[in-house]
């Protein structure tokens, strides 16, 4: 529902910037590779239990795995060096790590609840594979307008839907661990929806004309996520009140960052005066020089 709604203010958006007389609009596809690098705000506080079972040379750092996603976005310009943009975006991060502390979540009634209700502590490898249907808005400024090669920067706001599963790497004793699933979040591994989450980043990149239609479009881009599941484990922090412990979620935001490089197609669209053969303004990446 939340989805279909966004896809129609999309709608009403594109009705809205495309005008009645010639304009020139891109079509965008892309290949994008992301990586998650890690999580930002307050720190878990570590049960005691969880402590005392944590391995001595354990880390929280994971290790990323290459990945590959798709994205598509439909361009306009609104101004002369600058376009909007309209993205739909399919990403995958992924990611594991070969010696993991025990997480405050092992120790909470969703995890034995759900997923293993023996409560095992894990201290074997543990991986995350995590996906995000993106829809966005970019805003991209170029430099250089009468060069067929255009830096730009970017800045690009999104609200994602979050899958995740997070597992054991490897097969470990069915006697130990019902199943090698430890969460899991808008996938086959459980009813839960995805997350939705809002987030907010900026990158640069370049655009180079090959033609009067057709450029190659490269850029970068890292952003913060509000949300604390792109590494597949809840976050959970320690609180002791009035001799009583508590686990309480902790809500953290992920640094992630992404490469994408594609090809943009341009057309006029609109009604233009007869024997107009394209637009005359030298500042935008999808000039046609007559």
């Amino acid at each position: 529902m939340m989805l279909r709604k966004l896809l129609l203010a999309l709608l009403v958006v594109f009705v809205v910037i495309v005008p009645s007389k010639s304009q020139i609009v891109g079509f965008r596809i892309a290949a994008n590779s992301n990586m998650f690098i890690n999580e930002l705000g307050t720190s878990d506080v570590p049960h005691p239990d969880a402590l005392a079972a944590t391995p001595a040379l354990n880390t929280q750092k994971f290790t990323p795995q290459p990945t590959l996603g798709v994205e598509g976005e439909l361009l306009f310009q609104v101004s002369p060096m600058s376009h909007f943009g309209i993205e739909l975006e399919y990403s995958k991060l992924k990611g594991y790590n070969d010696n993991p502390p025990v997480y405050n979540y092992y120790l909470t009634p969703y995890y034995t609840d759900n997923f293993q209700p023996g409560g095992e502590y894990v201290t074997d490898p543990v991986a995350f594979n995590t996906t995000l249907f993106n829809v966005a808005v970019n805003w991209k400024y170029f430099f250089f307008k009468t060069s067929p090669l255009k830096p730009f920067v970017k800045l690009t706001g999104v609200v994602a839907f979050v899958g995740t599963d997070y597992t054991l790497k490897e097969n470990t004793d069915p006697d130990i661990f019902e199943s090698d699933v430890l969460y899991a979040r808008g996938t086959s591994n459980t009813d839960q929806e995805k997350w939705p989450a809002f987030h907010l980043g900026g990158g640069v990149g370049f655009d180079y004309q090959l033609n009067k239609q057709w450029s190659i479009q490269v850029d970068g881009t890292a952003t913060v996520t509000n949300s604390g599941i792109i590494n597949g484990v809840p976050n959970f922090t320690y609180e002791r009140v009035d001799d009583t412990d508590f686990l309480r979620y902790n809500n953290r935001s992920s640094l992630t960052v992404q490469i994408s490089a594609g090809l943009v197609y341009y057309i006029e669209v609109g009604d233009s005066p007869r024997g107009s053969q394209g637009r005359t303004d030298p500042s935008l990446p999808f000039y046609r020089k007559k």
